[in-house]
């Protein structure tokens, strides 16, 4: 297939990749591997995803309503007089053009969550939309917006597993108030674990309020914005993952729980009762299989946290270190992911657009 694939792919270079653009750079690799004609649409300085048949970059204008990838999609198919089987748009925010016939056979969009690109729908009936957990899956229903679900997935050979640790535990994430790093630090400290924080402080006011103040290097290290080298060497080796949130989050994913899994690292999980997590609906772990669920009522009720937490960091080291990597594997890699999206296009091409399908492999 011939793809127009849109969106920001390692923005910041492939290594210090964060969240979903990272995982839209590894869906582009693993459907060229796959022997798909990638062309890649994405913000100039991006760092090109490995295998595209061609990169143009995009310079956007955030003061202009025009839709810049779409322009630039159906510019080059007209000077290249390609047909393109499939326009997947992949990028942030309003600027919204639907893709016509005369550049591309079916259309389709990733949604990023259930609130940045809704209300372009308003006015244009969604079809072939991509969730990427059933839980966002769920929330775009409430807002009847149809959709497939196509779970993330990072390449099978990123980080090798360690079936050891040194007995610390780890939390890493973009650091925001939501995903309160101060409760996993609080719940490390009790268990009696030191306790290695990763990322980059996008979110100045939470690291100074809920990391700062905890840091002393001997219990509590911040190891700042890492690579995925850095990455794999401290999360490999670390007894636990705690993924961490408040009352106000709720995780449609975390692509961190499944670095953990590919790492062989068992994770503390927690989820809000009656506002669940992906890692409960979606079941990126089982309970006592991989880790361990911390289902709570209130974040703010620190006892509860630590009273319910404690006891599991206790008996973190019953989780089979292989069984993570073994969940990985059948659920979270990026060729599993290609796959996925491959078959979606497949059926697109061959039936026409659809509100949603089940894709069960």
């Amino acid at each position: 297939m011939k793809i127009a694939f849109t969106g920001n792919m390692f923005p910041y270079g492939k290594s210090l990749a964060y969240g979903g653009e990272r995982i839209l750079g590894y869906l582009a690799e693993a459907l060229a591997k796959r022997g798909h004609d990638i062309y890649q649409f994405s913000i100039a300085g991006t760092e090109p995803s490995e295998g595209v048949k061609d990169y143009i970059p995009i310079h956007r204008d955030e003061s202009s309503p025009a839709d810049e990838y779409y322009l630039a999609v159906s510019e080059y198919a007209t000077k290249h007089n390609i047909l393109f089987d499939v326009y997947q748009c992949n990028y942030f925010g309003e600027k919204w053009g639907k893709a016509t016939k005369c550049i591309a056979k079916v259309y389709s969009e990733l949604v990023w969550n259930a609130w940045s690109h809704c209300k372009p729908w308003n006015n244009v009936e969604p079809k072939n939309i991509v969730s990427y957990s059933k839980l966002l899956q769920w929330d775009l229903m409430n807002r009847n917006v149809p959709s497939t679900m196509i779970h993330y997935g990072i390449p099978k050979d990123l980080y090798k597993p360690s079936y050891e640790h040194d007995g610390y535990a780890v939390w890493i994430a973009k650091m925001e108030g939501g995903k309160r790093p101060d409760l996993a630090i609080k719940l490390a400290k009790a268990a009696g674990l030191k306790i290695v924080i990763m990322g980059p402080p996008y979110n100045t006011n939470c690291f100074w309020q809920m990391v700062e103040p905890y840091l002393d290097d001997e219990t509590v290290f911040w190891v700042r914005g890492v690579d995925d080298y850095q990455k794999w060497k401290i999360m490999s080796r670390a007894k636990v993952f705690i993924s961490s949130n408040d009352n106000s989050w709720r995780e449609h994913f975390g692509i961190t729980n499944a670095e953990a899994l590919a790492c062989g690292t068992p994770i503390i999980a927690f989820n809000r009762i009656n506002q669940e997590c992906a890692i409960w609906t979606d079941q990126i772990i089982e309970e006592g299989k991989q880790g361990y669920f911390l289902n709570y009522l209130d974040s703010n009720d620190t006892d509860e946290i630590l009273s319910k937490g404690v006891p599991l960091l206790a008996q973190i080291d019953k989780i089979e270190r292989r069984a993570c990597r073994e969940r990985f594997e059948a659920m979270f890699t990026a060729d599993l992911m290609a796959s996925r999206y491959e078959y979606f296009y497949g059926q697109l091409l061959q039936n026409g657009d659809v509100d949603s399908m089940e894709i069960n492999f």
